[in-house]
């Protein structure tokens, strides 16, 4: 099911068979059925990760009779239930030993791999920009530079604890995606890259800090040699307030429809602080009510996440995402800690360290996109609670281990 989602197998298939194959319902049932026997959805609750997010999904609903449209916010809000929130109960609930964890570490590592085949397959030649051709949900340049930002510290996994022949690979893979994330122009993600950075800077090794200052400079020359030059160009031209190229100042218009849905998503926000305009309305509502392009508004989203749940379900369901989204790193770094000076666990340590880069990495770039109903934050958040679960079930085992040897 992880394999199919990150990877978004079934769209892949959809695009190059031109059938649908209902991979999600023949794989998604069995396993929502293992997760309700296993207790699954029992372990996420007792968790305070699995009650924000839970509770998140409930204010969605609550909000609904509240909407601006509340028939168009019915549907995706039951579908954020049955689609994406149910991967927070999947992750979390059917990750009991560690050596689950290291098989879905693996999981995700292939799936990034797979999305990197379908931008062989399926990329948009028709610009310089690079992008999906086909309908999928990472076919936007800025939706699938995202993605990538979080999927390359699943590859970083594999270079610092697989075997030599699946370091090599992942780390040409690495070099891969890298590049098309820079080849999408995406502001938002090379803000995120820069965060990801300082994160691997404040706690990684002295071996891997000596590694990246003495390897940086020497990749990011090679990927500035090889990325297109209207992408540099448009990323360089943004950021240093000039506008003379064509993709400069495609890159500037945006910039400042992106300003205007801020300031109104801010506006929203507290004209509707309870409920919001109603969940997966914002464009609508706006477009209803704002008279920006002739007599209607832009119809857009609000191109920020945070923005996004404030304005379309109020402020109580953003404190309800932000405790989301900080209660699992909060997990992820109690886990870190214990493991980080243990001679014995640095394999635990290391895995924790590349799932937060992830979630450090996405959490960053979704202030500029909205993407805050997708699957992504739910499953982060389950595999943390994976994680806290089976990281104290390993260190206990180890510290037996220890105390029998020292007895």
């Amino acid at each position: 099911m992880v394999m199919m989602t990150f990877g978004v197998l079934p769209q892949i298939l959809k695009t190059l068979l031109n059938v649908d194959l209902y991979l999600s319902y023949l794989v998604g049932l069995p396993t929502i059925v293992a997760v309700l026997v296993s207790g699954g959805v029992g372990r996420c609750l007792r968790t305070r990760t699995g009650l924000y997010w839970t509770a998140f999904g409930c204010w969605m609903l609550l909000a609904i009779p509240f909407s601006s449209w509340p028939g168009g916010s019915f549907g995706p809000s039951v579908n954020y239930w049955k689609i994406n929130l149910v991967m927070m109960f999947i992750t979390g609930g059917m990750l009991i030993e560690w050596g689950d964890i290291r098989k879905l570490l693996y999981v995700l590592a292939g799936a990034g791999v797979l999305d990197l085949i379908a931008t062989g397959l399926l990329k948009d030649n028709s610009t310089d920009r690079f992008g999906l051709t086909a309908a999928m949900t990472i076919s936007n340049p800025n939706d699938y530079a995202a993605h990538m930002v979080l999927m390359l510290p699943f590859l970083l996994w594999v270079v610092l604890s697989g075997k030599v022949i699946l370091r090599v690979a992942a780390l040409v893979c690495m070099g891969m995606g890298l590049y098309l994330i820079l080849a999408t122009s995406s502001r938002g993600a090379l803000l995120a890259l820069g965060v990801d950075a300082l994160v691997f800077m404040l706690l990684g090794t002295g071996r891997q800090r000596l590694a990246v200052l003495l390897l940086g400079p020497t990749v990011a020359v090679v990927l500035v040699a090889c990325v297109p030059a209207a992408s540099l160009r448009r990323l360089g031209e943004v950021f240093t307030g000039s506008a003379t190229s064509t993709e400069a100042i495609e890159a500037r218009g945006s910039s400042e429809a992106r300003q205007y849905l801020l300031t109104t998503a801010i506006k929203y926000t507290f004209e509707h602080p309870i409920f919001g305009v109603g969940p997966f309305q914002f464009a609508s509502f706006e477009g209803g009510h704002e008279h920006v392009t002739g007599s209607h508004g832009y119809w857009h989203d609000t191109h920020n996440s945070y923005l996004q749940v404030s304005s379309e379900c109020g402020i109580p369901a953003l404190l309800l995402f932000a405790g989301g989204i900080g209660s699992t790193l909060l997990l992820m770094f109690k886990t870190y800690r214990r493991a980080r000076h243990r001679p014995d666990c640095q394999d635990i340590r290391v895995a924790i360290f590349c799932i937060i880069l992830a979630m450090t990495g996405f959490t960053v770039a979704i202030t500029f996109l909205s993407m805050a109903y997708h699957f992504y934050l739910p499953t982060m958040a389950g595999l943390a609670i994976g994680i806290w679960s089976a990281a104290q079930r390993e260190l206990e085992a180890r510290d037996e281990i220890l105390l029998a040897k020292a007895a």
